[in-house]
């Protein structure tokens, strides 16, 4: 019988991811976006929801489950959960880029800002971008299904003489009597079903979004505490009249080296992306430099508001520093949580062997019992690493010269950099359900999402290996956090610093 109550709920749940990604856009949005650009807006949006639904699919399985073989829920979760895949891998690898390349022909465009409307001009950019990147993308998955696409399951392969008086049960081939031997053989071995070609396809878009997990992620479950702590370490003091006018005048000179080179740089770029010479090798030095442009003025800009905050404020709002004071040392415990769980119960099994501690699977299956706790700690635990994705991404790529930074302000983002943020968080989504999965595979025992990954997904022929590699990656990353911070603290650190190089 279909357990009603857990539809119903589930369906009031859903509904309420919606409206909060209704909100979350609603809240980031740049003043200029209001009442405009609504593809856009609409994509934020269902991407936002697709990967809040990625990530509790996992509970309302378990739910489903409750523990048993046969799901007494009777929710088909195996169609369920791919349906929010593919349905993930469509809006990340058409709908956000498609959106992206068609805001970009129009900036990119010569003509003045009265004259920028939408036009066939600017789908016909989008569609020369996009459709060359599907045929090659579709051509690789395309190839590697055809040779790869099966999974490796190991099985023992049995063989014996029946004799009279013998029924086929697992007591057949044990020995007779103590002694003696057993009349059967066993022959290790492997099987390789083929996968259906939406699995292989969410499987291998997926692997983008564990490199960005690994990278950002592991990086972010370091630098997101410390960052929270020392932010109300360093948070803005009162300062005099003229301690505010002497550093005004310094924001100001730098603002001014900054006004002479990014007029200069963009009369470079104008330069040097006409003709098509867009894959150019100057005009790629100075996207690069633009880059890098980008960063200082951001670097810029937040020491300007600080210093502002320590005047015109005097120092800002208390309450929401110590908050956030607070949500470091939430997140430094979360983050204790998650390595431990990962050397305690996920590395044992990733070397074939038992795992020392279930950790927080005895944590989740006994508060499971209680009605939406369980699901809200799930959820905190989960979309912590969400988190982990977003921070690590603003940090490093204040570091790494190729990244281009899209940062979330509240009231200031502008709609292509939520696309671009939304599109990182949902391919991460992927990773993360599929992560969840398998650290809380005993929690999630019998589900549809454990199946899906730990055995197709994660069993697909020559990849096994892969996953059992990007748990360790993501640890190193982290450890690799550790040492940079301790090497390079919050002084030496780029945005912390005015000192611009041009």
């Amino acid at each position: 019988m279909v357990d009603v109550v857990l539809i119903v709920m589930s369906t009031l749940f859903g509904i309420m991811v919606i409206v909060a990604s209704v909100y979350f856009m609603v809240y980031y949005q740049h003043p200029q976006d209001k009442w405009v650009a609504w593809l856009p807006k609409v994509i934020v949006v269902i991407g936002l929801t697709l990967s809040a639904w990625n990530i509790f699919v996992l509970p309302l399985d378990v739910a489903n489950q409750n523990g048993q073989v046969d799901a007494p829920g009777k929710i088909p979760m195996a169609t369920i959960t791919l349906s929010f895949n593919l349905a993930s891998v469509f809006i990340f690898m058409i709908a956000v880029p498609f959106t992206m390349f068609y805001y970009e022909g129009e900036d990119d465009s010569d003509e003045s800002d009265e004259k920028k409307k939408s036009s066939p001009s600017q789908v016909g950019y989008a569609l020369k971008w996009l459709i060359p990147t599907l045929i090659f993308s579709g051509g690789i998955i395309g190839i590697m299904y055809w040779q790869l696409g099966y999974a490796q399951i190991e099985v023992v392969q049995i063989t014996g003489k029946l004799q009279a008086g013998f029924d086929i049960t697992n007591e057949y081939c044990k020995a007779p009597a103590a002694g003696a031997t057993a009349i059967c053989q066993r022959t290790p071995g492997y099987r390789y079903p083929q996968v259906s070609w939406i699995v292989y396809t969410v499987a291998l878009i997926a692997l983008i979004g564990w490199i960005i997990f690994i990278i950002f992620g592991g990086a972010g479950l370091i630098v997101l505490p410390v960052d929270l702590i020392q932010d109300f370490q360093h948070r803005p003091k009162p300062i005099t009249a003229a301690e505010y006018a002497e550093r005004k005048k310094a924001i100001g000179q730098q603002a001014h080296l900054l006004l002479e080179v990014g007029g200069q740089l963009q009369a470079d770029l104008k330069e040097a992306g006409r003709g098509g010479a867009r894959m150019n090798r100057r005009y790629r030095q100075l996207r690069t430099k633009e880059n890098e442009f980008r960063k200082d003025a951001m670097i810029l800009e937040f020491h300007y508001r600080r210093l502002e905050e320590c005047y015109k404020q005097q120092g800002g709002n208390i309450l929401l520093q110590y908050l956030g004071f607070v949500g470091g040392c939430i997140s430094a415990v979360i983050s204790v949580c998650w390595i431990m769980h990962i050397c305690l119960f996920l590395i044992p099994i990733q070397l074939g062997g038992v795992p020392f501690s279930l950790f927080l699977n005895d944590f989740f299956t006994g508060i499971s019992g209680v009605p939406f706790i369980g699901t809200a700690f799930y959820a905190m635990f989960s979309f912590y690493l969400l988190l982990c994705v977003i921070k690590g991404n603003s940090k490093l790529g204040m570091r790494i010269v190729f990244i281009t930074i899209h940062p979330l302000k509240l009231g200031e983002t502008m709609m292509n950099s939520l696309l671009f943020n939304v599109g990182v968080i949902l391919v991460s989504s992927l990773a993360v359900s599929q992560f969840c999965a398998l650290a809380f595979s005993r929690y999630a025992k019998y589900t549809a999402s454990g199946y899906l990954f730990g055995v197709q997904v994660q069993k697909l022929k020559n990849m096994a290996f892969v996953y059992q590699a990007f748990i360790f990656a993501f640890l190193g990353v982290a450890g690799l956090m550790i040492g940079w911070i301790i090497y390079k603290p919050r002084s030496k650190q780029r945005e912390n610093r005015m000192n611009f190089k041009w």
